[in-house]
């Protein structure tokens, strides 16, 4: 569960809109897809998942989350993401 202020904070990373269009959730388009992130198999040391940050495509409200094995890990890093996340932009 999320307080007002960290929903508004993770509406505002997934979708690059400050709110949701009137009728909440329902009526976003494209509508809120979330995935697993896999590693990259390119990189030359292994990723550790635990360390890995979500990541979004704003334009298609598209939320890729590393597979965690803690529902506290994902809680801790999905809030890191989206306090340091703000105001960035980055291909992925």
């Amino acid at each position: 569960s999320m307080t007002p202020t960290e929903l508004r904070k993770f509406i505002l990373f997934v979708t690059g809109a400050p709110r949701l269009p009137v009728g909440g959730l329902k009526n976003l388009k494209p509508p809120l897809t979330i995935v697993r992130k896999t590693p990259d198999p390119t990189f030359d040391v292994p990723s550790k998942i635990a360390d890995a940050l979500p990541s979004v495509m704003t334009c298609a409200n598209y939320l890729k989350l590393p597979d965690y094995t803690l529902e506290e890990t994902m809680r801790e890093k999905l809030f890191l993401a989206m306090m340091e996340g703000q105001n960035s932009f980055h291909l992925s």
